[in-house]
């Protein structure tokens, strides 16, 4: 190396340095006017918007403005959760045994030697969340729209609930639980199909729906969007099925809008002429007042027309009918109308709106000109003397219909998330359009997530700016992504580097069945690794600790329904621990039933009782340890606790590999993460009747605790 060359790279390298401490300062001062900024957050940008009569701190303040989707860095490893996982991985790839082994103990290697990451909540923060959590005079929900995040008061959330159910046109109280009664006629309906549909949308383990609403911030008194949660009900499974089926026959009218991209591509043949205006309709509650009995009837038709299988007509019928929920111990019936939530609403809702608007626009008195539709919204160009005339026949088409109307606004009319405006020459640009209620609050890039997961954030955002505006509005809409990106804490630079990647990756070789893992920096990510490169398995990982989990839910309780690993412990010490495929409220009842009629045979439970009259059984105080409705992976965490937990069980589970003892033995840490749930507030429902106290009885010495 000659001498001016080294003095070139002396000159070189002096230079980047002193540009790199000029960026470092100058992010230094960025980042202390933000964490100031911080304090004032959910006041500020109306991120938190707290409606209740309770005070929040400001550490309560400062973590519910990261959002309820942020996740909480884990304290401990989740070995049980990953030891599960990886084993339920090899059995269903195969993986030869030797190999198998190799790569438990590289695993097992890898967690021993793991570093904790950096915790993003302080301690202070998480007390302040297990504070709101034991409160049950207030419940945190999130917004139905603008990702804000909303502190109420639970009774006076629940009186709105109370008033949404008592609405005796759509909803009818009964006093007894339909989940038995509409398994059993799903059960029937299903036996004119296949084998194989047959086994694949038969319901497992159902549990009820569960109804809840979201408050609609934006609305005075915010009014509740009901939405009944139907997953693991007992027609989950079959509305999937159907809805898959039915969005065959949507979308073939001229007014059918896919999404915004497509939309605005509709848009670039419009001429708009100066005594003409841009309308929007909207139809209010289009999900709770659709006539279910005239939508099966435009079904059967589409399905004759189209020369489809009507072998599933009852189904759907069954599916559209059979609507029920659970509110605070209370079940109802949906007398008409589809449940927002359910998998088959939407679909079915387009295709009420699309028979709806054929005739409305077949029957109008005057068209409009342009009639776009996307599912109950609709953009429309309309003579302006002639936009009353329009409304007022689409209200007098069918009496449950009403629809709301709003007009342009100085050339602007809001579609979607696009803004839509006039220009003098008739042509209409766009850019996009955020509501007034929208907190610019997205995924936080310190959030325990998967980097593709936060990579999604800049990636749609930049790409949403580049897709639906016009050349003229791209660079101020890319000025206030950039700025909601470093409010979010994202870079930048990064960001475009990523705007310009697709997010997808290499179809796989050889067919492999992907692992789910727990997501913890530095240890799931590299067992993904691990797997990826020998075995070219693809790895989903899922965020471990959530805001929203740890928080109550404002969906009615039902701890002990659901498969899973459950304790039954016992005076003297130890416990018994067990898995079911099944509610775990069954195989409790089971081991009651078996330890009244003294049926050692069947129960480890009742055999336990038996060996002495010192054993009480504590049903009062079981344990939830772990929810999966895997059976391999539910085996191998029922294997894992009798290991940990002084037991009386008959076996010791399934083998475990050798490689896993030295991660297995170390003590469970007891704290909020461990994914226990203590239900002695709930089992009552099963040892005893609704109105009797619970009885003891001794029978042979032995003490036993039974249903009245």
């Amino acid at each position: 190396m000659t001498y001016i060359r080294a003095e070139r790279i002396k000159l070189s390298t002096k230079s980047t340095h002193a540009h790199k401490i000029k960026r470092l300062l100058e992010n230094n001062s960025k980042s202390s006017v933000c964490t100031q900024n911080q304090h004032s957050f959910g006041r500020s940008d109306g991120s938190v918007v707290n409606l209740s009569s309770h005070a929040l701190s400001a550490e309560a303040q400062k973590v519910l403005s990261r959002g309820l989707n942020f996740a909480i860095t884990p304290s401990r490893v989740p070995v049980e959760s990953i030891v599960s996982s990886v084993e339920s991985c090899l059995m269903r790839n195969k993986v030869p045994g030797p190999d198998a082994e190799c790569l438990r103990q590289d695993i097992s290697a890898l967690i021993r030697r793991h570093k904790s990451p950096k915790q993003n909540i302080t301690r202070q923060e998480f007390q302040a969340l297990m504070s709101l959590r034991n409160n049950p005079n207030i419940l945190v929900l999130p917004a139905d729209k603008g990702n804000a995040t909303v502190i109420i008061d639970t009774a006076e959330y629940e009186q709105k609930v109370d008033e949404l159910v008592s609405d005796t046109s759509t909803y009818k109280k009964v006093n007894y639980n339909p989940t038995a009664r509409v398994t059993s006629k799903l059960n029937k309906i299903l036996s004119s199909l296949s084998d194989g549909e047959r086994k694949r949308l038969r319901p497992l383990n159902p549990t009820p729906p569960k109804i809840y609403g979201l408050p609609k911030i934006h609305k005075p008194n915010w009014p509740l969007r009901p939405i009944v949660s139907q997953i693991d009900s007992p027609t989950y499974k079959c509305s999937r099925h159907m809805a898959d089926f039915l969005q065959t026959l949507t979308g073939k009218t001229t007014s059918f809008i896919r999404d915004s991209t497509h939309f605005i591509r509709l848009l670039r043949d419009i001429r708009i002429q100066d005594d003409e205006a841009m309308v929007s309709f909207d139809v209010a509650s289009l999900f709770t007042n659709v006539p279910v009995a005239e939508t099966i009837d435009i079904i059967k038709q589409h399905l004759i027309v189209n020369n489809l299988p009507t072998e599933y007509i009852s189904l759907i019928e069954f599916c559209l009918k059979s609507g029920y929920f659970l509110w605070r111990g209370d079940f109802y019936l949906q007398v008409d109308g589809v449940a927002m939530g359910s998998p088959i609403a939407p679909v079915v809702a387009n295709i009420f709106m699309e028979n709806f608007e054929k005739e409305a626009l077949n029957s109008a008195p005057v068209k409009p000109r342009y009639w776009l539709r996307y599912v109950d919204d609709v953009f429309a160009i309309v003579s302006r003397r002639h936009i009353g005339q329009l409304l007022d026949h689409l209200n007098e088409m069918h009496p449950r219909i009403r629809f709301t109307t709003e007009e342009e606004k100085d050339g602007t009319l809001p579609f979607l998330d696009v803004l839509v405006k006039r220009e003098s020459s008739g042509c209409l640009v766009h850019t996009v359009y955020r509501k007034p209620t929208h907190t610019d609050r997205y995924l936080k890039a310190d959030s325990h997530h998967h980097p593709s997961y936060l990579s999604s954030v800049p990636r749609t955002l930049i790409n949403r700016a580049l897709r639906l505006c016009d050349p003229q509005f791209v660079e101020s809409e890319l000025t206030h992504v950039r700025r909601v990106l470093e409010d979010n804490g994202y870079k930048w630079r990064q960001s475009l580097r990523l705007a310009n990647t697709t997010g997808k990756t290499r179809p796989q070789v050889v067919e492999r069945v992907p692992a789910y893992l727990p997501y913890m920096r530095g240890v799931t990510d590299k067992i993904g690794h691990l797997l990826r490169r020998k075995y070219s398995i693809k790895t989903i990982f899922r965020p471990l600790t959530q805001i929203r989990r740890v928080l109550r839910s404002p969906k009615d309780r039902t701890p002990l329904d659901g498969p899973g690993v459950y304790e039954i412990p016992c005076d003297c010490g130890k416990s018994y621990i067990g898995e079911t495929g099944r509610n775990i409220n069954t195989r409790l009842t089971e081991h009651i039933r078996c330890m009244r009629k003294l049926d050692s045979n069947t129960s480890a439970v009742a055999e336990h009782a038996l060996t002495s009259n010192s054993h009480y059984i504590r049903f009062d105080r079981v344990k939830v340890l772990a929810r999966d409705k895997n059976f391999v992976s539910r085996k191998l965490l029922e294997a894992i606790e009798i290991r940990r937990r002084p037991n009386f069980n008959r076996d010791k589970g399934w083998s475990l590999s050798p490689a896993w003892e030295p991660v297995l033995l170390r003590p469970k840490q007891k704290n909020n993460e461990d994914g226990v749930e203590y239900v002695s507030d709930i089992v009552k429902v099963i040892i005893m009747s609704k109105h009797s106290p619970p009885c003891r009885l001794f029978v042979d010495n032995w003490l036993c605790i039974y249903a009245v």
